[in-house]
């Protein structure tokens, strides 16, 4: 059975570290980041777990979740800014003094309440992992802050989920795991593949699947009218002829599907997240606890990183899903099989029911590059240990050579053509920078 690296969970135990009673008297000190860690790794495991939580769905769960664990401690934070006014949310304030709160408390509180909403429909086994985890940092904070504290900072900390909560379910995607396809939706074309839209590529005798998350691109973004603002032009013109550009283009990533070197297998199915690894925002989310934790940041560091990141994977998925049903480019499957003859033909990684143009990992990780850039600086030079086990560690000798071989992974996987990855880098940056504009310190 493969193996996944979770930096705090190993068979649904997590280190709890320990310090004295009254530790951090008024706003948040210097308190480590275990708590906001070892919340996010629960979403990871959930998402890998819970039925209808593709990589679109988690993007935005990511994005939610990041952003409570940030609001539920920034009144504690020095000189720290809340981010819902910046958003279109509503800023919340504590109604007692920073001092009367003990605020890990606040930020355990709110995300054990607002992962229950969001995971609802998850196992029995998943929930009580939930409530395990809460109950395990109640009982370690009960010996570092008296009971008013603490009581006061459960109390505000499921406010803020509440509110976070109630908000997202008004952005167009509330519940979006329990319908990833709009039977009602009717994709653009003939249903050929002959005039350059996209169609399923399920081969028989398995059913088309339909096209998920048509609406996606609809959704309502963190950064106001985010999509609009970073929409890339069209992609190459159609063309059945093999002296056209668009046959040059399909004809690169057939040629390198015929003698692909292991190390491309490697990297193909690395960065390809199918079930039973993580999916692309939980392997991303991932990267950056390692990150967290390998650079020691500071509780209230880790909280803005995780909201920073999580809102921008998400508004990048909104950009790029606009994109995609806008221009609606059939995938390389299909014009290798009907155009190129080459029936039988397939890609290393499953292709996913939806337009080609752009490539979303491309995308996603470019817009998660930006950010992790902005936190960490220096040359950005890391280690990826989340499958180990399974395929080794990467390492890169920076964070865009990060988002590069990630996308780049698409066209090794055959199933993103080399110009749809370069925009997606492109346009997943362009998202990444309109959220470093947002202010957490």
């Amino acid at each position: 059975m493969k193996r996944i690296v979770f930096l705090l969970f190993a068979a649904g135990v997590f280190a709890l570290t320990a310090c004295k009673k009254n530790d951090t008297p008024g706003p948040l000190g210097k308190n480590p980041a275990d708590v906001a860690n070892a919340w996010m790794q629960m979403h990871i495991r959930l998402t890998r777990t819970t039925p209808g939580y593709n990589s679109v769905v988690s993007d935005r769960s990511f994005a939610y979740a990041g952003l409570t664990v940030y609001e539920s401690l920034v009144p504690g934070i020095p000189n720290g800014k809340s981010l819902l006014p910046q958003i279109g949310g509503t800023n919340l304030e504590p109604d007692k003094k920073r001092n009367e709160y003990y605020w890990p408390a606040s930020l355990n509180a709110a995300m054990a309440k607002i992962t229950r909403s969001f995971f609802e429909t998850t196992s029995s086994a998943n929930l009580a992992s939930i409530d395990s985890l809460e109950a395990a940092y109640n009982t370690k904070f009960e010996t570092e802050a008296d009971a008013v504290r603490l009581q006061n900072a459960v109390v505000y900390g499921r406010l803020v989920a509440t509110s976070i909560f109630t908000w997202s379910s008004a952005d167009g995607a509330h519940q979006a795991y329990s319908h990833l396809t709009d039977p009602a939706f009717i994709p653009k074309g003939s249903g050929t593949g002959h005039d350059g839209f996209w169609i399923s590529t399920t081969l028989p005798p398995a059913a088309p699947a339909l096209p998920v998350h048509p609406h996606w691109g609809e959704n309502r973004s963190f950064i106001a009218n985010i999509a609009a603002i970073t929409q890339p032009g069209p992609p190459l013109a159609y063309s059945e002829s093999d002296h056209s550009p668009f046959y040059a283009m399909v004809n690169e990533l057939y040629t390198i599907s015929l003698s692909l070197k292991h190390e491309d297998s490697t990297i193909a199915k690395f960065w390809g997240d199918q079930p039973g690894n993580l999916n692309v925002p939980a392997h991303a989310t991932n990267i950056l606890t390692q990150l967290i934790v390998k650079n020691n940041l500071d509780l209230g560091q880790a909280a803005a990183a995780y909201a920073l990141h999580g809102i921008a994977m998400y508004d990048a998925s909104i950009s790029i899903w606009k994109t995609k049903y806008n221009y609606s480019l059939l995938r390389p499957a299909t014009y290798i099989r009907n155009v190129m003859g080459h029936p039988t033909w397939n890609s290393v990684i499953p292709t996913p029911p939806h337009p080609e143009y752009v490539a979303a990992h491309a995308g996603i990780s470019a817009a998660s590059a930006v950010i992790l850039e902005k936190i960490f600086g220096g040359s950005g030079a890391f280690t990826d240990h989340t499958y180990d086990a399974t395929y080794g560690a990467r390492s890169f000798a920076s964070f865009d050579a990060y988002a590069k071989e990630a996308g780049r992974s698409r066209l090794l996987a055959g199933i993103h053509y080399s110009p749809s990855i370069a925009t997606g880098l492109t346009q997943g940056r362009q998202v990444g920078n309109k959220v470093l504009l947002l202010r957490v310190f």
